[in-house]
Order: structure tokens, then C-alpha cells, then sequence
């Protein structure tokens, strides 16, 4: 018998694990380039040389899909050190949750339009939870809190990220000074100052949060 080389062993199909993290990480780089709604199950097919039913294998719609990807965008939420008063805990949390939707595009969109209770997405919960009972939220009240703080900040950076390059130009009409005079008597392009409008909203809410307070 001839001692000829062995071909290769051929590469089986990757853990389905894997493949649904590629996909995820193929999917969020659809939206960064085209935004949430260039992203279709057939171009995600096509993006990785796969058929169809492939991606249908994995997720089972677009819906599970833009589940994992929330999931995958809440991974980067958490810090990993807690401060050790809820006023330190609170305002890390949301700002950190700000930055994870800040950096992928359309974030708050696709973070916002699942409602999975997957790891991550519970794991952030129950942080904020945990904070509110420590100072000493009933849980109803705990639960309201966290729910506030989660949307707070969902709906801020999804404003944010819906800002057209045009925004400026539309805040002002003729007639608008006489029209509207309290609104047009503030500076009113500092409504497009998201960093510190973000901040003032999250103080807002941490003094409200602090007068709820059992005494």
C-alpha cells in the first residue's frame, strides 16, 4: 500500500452557536451601511454566500434575528464595576446603555423593537433593580423606576439617531418668533445639544427618582 499524503479532513458546518453569532455580527454591519431597513433575511443570505433556508435555519424570522441583535448590542451595556450608591449606579448604567446604542447605528431602533427576555437584555434589568430595591424602592415602585430610566434613554438616542443633516435648518419658519413666541424666546437649537440635554433629562429624572424616596 502507497504512503501517499492524506487529503485534509473537510470542514464541517460551524456550531450552530457560531453561526448565529456570524450572522448577528453580519446583520448589525448590513444596518451600519444601509440602515435597519436595507436589512432583509435575502440580503443576509447573500452577504454570507449562503441560500435562504440557511438563515432560516438559525432564525426562525427577521423578528428573532432583530432579537439577537438587541441582545448583541445590550452585551456592551453593562459596566463591570458597580458604583456603591444607587445616585452613582443609576446615571452609569443609563449613560452606558446610551453609548451601547450610540454605537451601532439605528441602536435604539433595534433595541427598542424587541421585547425578548434574553440574558442580556434581563441582566441589565435586574441591575437596575437590584439598585432601586437597595435604596429602597418597594419592588412595584423598583420595577417603574428601571422601566423609566430603560425608556428615558431608549427614546432620547432614538431622536438622536433619527437626526436628519437638515434638522438645523428646519427648526426655524417665517413667522415662527411671532407665531410661537415662548418656544422661539429659547435658544431653540439647543435642542439638537443631545450630550448635555441627555444629562439634564437623567438629572430630572435622579432628583424625581430621590424625591419618591420612603422617608
Amino acid at each position: 500500500m502507497g504512503h501517499g499524503t492524506s487529503a485534509p479532513a473537510q470542514a464541517g458546518p460551524p456550531p450552530p452557536a457560531n453561526r448565529a453569532r456570524a450572522l448577528v455580527t453580519a446583520a448589525l454591519r448590513i444596518v451600519d451601511e444601509g440602515g435597519l431597513d436595507a436589512l432583509t433575511m435575502r440580503r443576509l443570505a447573500d452577504a454570507n454566500k449562503l441560500q435562504l433556508p440557511a438563515i432560516y435555519r438559525v432564525f426562525s424570522n427577521k423578528q428573532a434575528l432583530l432579537d439577537e441583535m438587541a441582545e448583541a448590542i445590550l452585551a456592551t451595556a453593562l459596566p463591570d464595576t458597580p458604583e456603591n450608591h444607587w445616585e452613582a449606579e443609576v446615571p452609569l448604567l443609563a449613560r452606558q446603555l446610551r453609548q451601547a446604542l450610540l454605537a451601532q447605528r439605528e441602536g435604539a431602533r433595534i433595541v427598542g423593537g424587541s421585547y425578548a427576555a434574553k440574558r442580556h437584555s434581563l441582566t441589565l434589568t435586574e441591575r437596575l433593580v437590584g439598585v432601586m430595591r437597595s435604596a429602597g424602592f418597594d419592588e412595584v415602585a423598583a420595577l417603574w423606576a428601571t422601566s423609566t430610566v430603560f425608556c428615558y434613554v431608549l427614546g432620547d438616542t432614538l431622536e438622536q439617531q433619527g437626526l436628519t443633516d437638515d434638522a438645523r435648518d428646519r427648526l426655524t419658519f417665517p413667522g415662527a418668533r411671532e407665531t410661537y413666541p415662548h418656544l422661539f424666546s429659547t435658544p431653540v437649537e439647543e435642542i439638537l445639544n443631545f450630550d448635555d440635554r441627555f444629562e439634564f433629562g437623567l438629572g430630572l429624572i435622579l432628583g424625581g427618582l430621590h424625591g419618591q424616596l420612603p422617608q
